[in-house]
Order: structure tokens, then C-alpha cells, then sequence
């Protein structure tokens, strides 16, 4: 739940109140990814035009380089609101366009079900306090997928828009087998994301004993610190003892003295 709220205020953060205005641009770059998410579904269910469709296809698809870039050239650096902006927008993106076209294309399920477990991953990354972020791979993976998706939405909207001259079956085809393609994609991916989050762990692991380390050497230290004082209380320095040697010779001399004086008083009362 902590991870959860940790994230939304971050996402809010980077999206409306980021410590550089300027990385705004960036951050909304990839938010428009969640827009057309969930914008592209209902384009293509209702029927609207194929330039329409494709004028949005490519603008989302630009995003995902220029978002990156505009951090780097406009806003002069990568926040971490950006990074986690970024791979959250790409997954969302995902899996709204996988489970829109569901109802027309099931195989696409299993394509869904490895990207929730990426998010799954990633989501336990973020609790374990490390940066998720949409890697190399990642960027090259979600290619097919995004390709298989268009032409799948394409093909809804040449089917609504009773398009004769081109075939819905090729269309079909050609979207299966992508989809089919990436799935060896996807889970190298998931390996990769689960190394990271290994990683992770026994970082927090190492900084954790290193902690626990350090504390109990502190209390050592408090310890053989506190016997020290304790010790020197006691321990007798060589001017202390010629001091109280000192004292205790004196002490001896006035008892001399005053035994004298008694032996010479009881002598006078024996006269």
C-alpha cells in the first residue's frame, strides 16, 4: 500500500509540480502514452477514420523517443518523477491497448499476462526501494508488441469501416504472429526485471547488516569507553600515589604526637 501511494505521488509530482518546470514537457510526453491507451480503443471501436487513427499511432510512438530526449536537451537532466513516468506510462499504454482489443484477438491474453507480471516485478522493486526503469530491451521488445496491436486495431477499423480492398485476415495474421514473437521478448524481459529486483534486495540486505554492523561497534565503543572511565577511577597515577603516601606519613606523624602527648600527661597525673 506504502509503494502504491509512494508511486501516485511521484507520478502526481512529475506531472504538476516537478523541482525543474521544464521537465514538464518530458513528463507529459510520456503521459500522452496513457492517453492514447485509453483514447485508441474507443477510436477504433466507434469507428473513426484510418488517418485519424494512424496520426495518433505515430505521435505515441514518437513520444517514447522524444520523451527521453526533451529531458536531456530541454530540461537539461533525467529525474527519477521522469524514469518512473516513463515505465509506468509504457506499461499502462500495454496493457490498455491488450485488453481493448481482447474481445477480438484472445491470444493477446497471454501478451497481457506477462506484461501485468513485468508490472508485478517492477511494482516489488519499487517497495524494495530501487528505480525501476524501461531498459534497452524493454524499448526494443515493446516494438512488435505495438506493431501486432496496430494492425489489430486496423483491422477493426477497416471492418467497421466495411474496407473491402484490403483483408482483415492478413491483417489478422500478421498480428498473431507478432504477438506470438514477442512473447520470448517478454520474458527475457520479466528475467531481466527479476535479476534487477534480486540485485536490489541484497543491496538492501548488505546496507542493512552494515547498519546493524555499525551500530554494534558504536555500542562496543560506548562500552570500552564507559569500563575506561570506570577503570580510571581506581587506577592510581604516580603522583596520586606519592600523595596519598605523602598523607599517610603525615598521618602516622601526628599520631606519633599525639601519643606522646598522652603518655606525657598520664605521667604528670601519676606525680
Amino acid at each position: 500500500m506504502n509503494t502504491i501511494k509512494s508511486t501516485a505521488k511521484k507520478f502526481t509530482k512529475g506531472l504538476f509540480n516537478p523541482d525543474n518546470k521544464l521537465s514538464l514537457i518530458p513528463n507529459w510526453l510520456s503521459f500522452s502514452r496513457v492517453i492514447g491507451g485509453i483514447a485508441i480503443p474507443i477510436m477504433a471501436y466507434t469507428g473513426t477514420s484510418l488517418p485519424i487513427l494512424f496520426g495518433t499511432i505515430s505521435f505515441l510512438a514518437i513520444s517514447d523517443f522524444l520523451d527521453g530526449k526533451a529531458a536531456r536537451i530541454i530540461a537539461k537532466e533525467e529525474t527519477n518523477e521522469g524514469a518512473m513516468l516513463d515505465a509506468v506510462s509504457d506499461k499502462i499504454f500495454s496493457l490498455a491497448l491488450i485488453i481493448g482489443i481482447l474481445p477480438v484477438m484472445p491470444v493477446f491474453a497471454i501478451n497481457g499476462i506477462l506484461e501485468g507480471v513485468i508490472s508485478l516485478v517492477n511494482a516489488k522493486l519499487l517497495s524494495k526501494g530501487g528505480n525501476p526503469k524501461s531498459n534497452l530491451f524493454g524499448k526494443i521488445k515493446i516494438w512488435p508488441l505495438s506493431i501486432a496491436l496496430i494492425l489489430s486495431y486496423t483491422s477493426l477499423v477497416i471492418q467497421n469501416l466495411n474496407i473491402a480492398n484490403i483483408s482483415n485476415e492478413i491483417l489478422l495474421a500478421i498480428s498473431t504472429a507478432l504477438s506470438l514473437g514477442t512473447i520470448p521478448l517478454q520474458a527475457i524481459n520479466i528475467k531481466q526485471y527479476l535479476e534487477e529486483y534480486k540485485n536490489q534486495t541484497q543491496e538492501n540486505q548488505e546496507e542493512t547488516l552494515k547498519e546493524n554492523k555499525n551500530v554494534s561497534e558504536n555500542e562496543l565503543n560506548k562500552e570500552k569507553t564507559n569500563d575506561k572511565e570506570k577503570t580510571s577511577q581506581f587506577t592510581l597515577s604516580r603522583e596520586n600515589h606519592q600523595a596519598m603516601v605523602y598523607e599517610l606519613e603525615k598521618q602516622e606523624e601526628m599520631n606519633e604526637i599525639i601519643d606522646k602527648k598522652q603518655k606525657t600527661y598520664t605521667k604528670k597525673d601519676k606525680h
